[in-house]
C-alpha cells in the first residue's frame, strides 16, 4: 500500500510538471506574436542585464551581410531520418558586430564548412528569425572543445565562437525563418516551432497504473492468504 501511494504522489507531481509545461509554452507561443526585434533593441536589452532566455523565440529583423568564410556546422541534426547538420553563420549587422544565424540542414557528407552546397546569398539581405538562448551545457553530455578554432560544435556558444570570428558576436542566436529557404534546396530549411509537452502525461498515466497494479497485487496476495489459511490478512 506505501507502493500504492508512493506511485499515486509521483503521478500528481507529473500531472503539475504538465500544467507547468503548458502555461511555459501558452508564454513562449504569446512571445512570437509580439512585433519583431531590431538587433539594436535586443542588443539593449542584453545590455540592461535581461537574460538571453526572456527574449527566446521573440522574432527578429536582422540586415546585414553574412560571413560563410567563418561559419560552423552544429553536429548531430536530423532532417526526415537522415543524419546531418546545422548550418550556423555570421551575420555582419553593424561595424565590428554580428550574430549567429542558424539557417537550415544539410546531409552528414557536407561537413567541410563553408558548405558550398549551401552559400548563404550575396550582399546586405534582410533575415527575419527567431532568437534562441545561447546553448551551454552543464558537465554531463559533450561539449565543445575548449581551445583551439571550432568547425564542428555540439552546442552554439557565440562566446566561445567568439575569439575566432572577425566581428564581435552577440551574445544570443537566430533561427532563420523557415520560409526562407527553399525544400529540395540546400539548407533544407529549419522545422518550424513546436511547443510540446513532453512525456509528464504518459509518465503520470505509467505512475497510476503502476499504483493499480499494486492495489491489485496487494488484494490478490490477502484474498489467496485468506482462503490457503482460513484467516484475515489482519491475523
Amino acid at each position: 500500500m506505501a507502493v500504492a501511494v508512493a506511485c499515486v504522489l509521483l503521478g500528481r507531481w507529473q500531472l503539475a510538471r504538465l500544467e507547468e509545461r503548458r502555461d511555459l509554452n501558452a508564454a513562449l507561443e504569446a512571445r512570437g506574436e509580439l512585433p519583431a526585434l531590431s538587433m539594436a533593441e535586443v542588443i539593449a536589452a542584453l545590455d540592461e542585464g535581461t537574460p538571453a532566455t526572456q527574449l527566446e523565440f521573440r522574432r527578429v529583423i536582422v540586415e546585414g551581410t553574412y560571413r560563410p568564410a567563418e561559419e560552423v556546422l552544429q553536429r548531430n541534426r536530423a532532417h526526415e531520418g537522415q543524419a546531418g547538420f546545422h548550418v550556423v553563420t555570421p551575420l555582419v549587422f553593424d561595424e565590428g558586430r554580428a550574430v549567429m544565424v542558424r539557417r537550415g540542414w544539410v546531409p552528414a557528407a557536407l561537413d567541410d564548412p563553408p558548405v558550398v552546397e549551401s552559400l548563404p546569398p550575396e550582399g546586405t539581405v534582410a533575415v527575419t528569425g527567431v532568437l534562441r538562448a545561447p546553448e551551454r551545457p552543464g558537465g554531463f553530455g559533450p561539449s565543445n572543445p575548449a581551445d583551439g578554432v571550432l568547425e564542428r560544435v555540439f552546442w552554439i556558444d557565440p562566446r566561445r565562437l567568439d575569439d575566432q570570428t572577425t566581428e564581435s558576436l552577440v551574445d544570443i542566436v537566430v533561427d532563420l525563418d523557415p520560409s526562407a529557404g527553399s525544400p529540395g534546396r540546400l539548407p533544407e530549411p529549419l522545422p518550424p516551432l513546436s511547443f510540446d509537452e513532453a512525456n509528464h502525461l504518459s509518465y503520470a498515466i505509467q505512475w497510476f497504473s503502476f499504483a493499480a497494479i499494486a492495489v491489485v497485487g496487494i488484494t490478490a496476495y490477502a484474498r489467496s492468504r485468506w482462503f490457503r489459511d482460513g484467516t484475515r490478512p489482519s491475523d
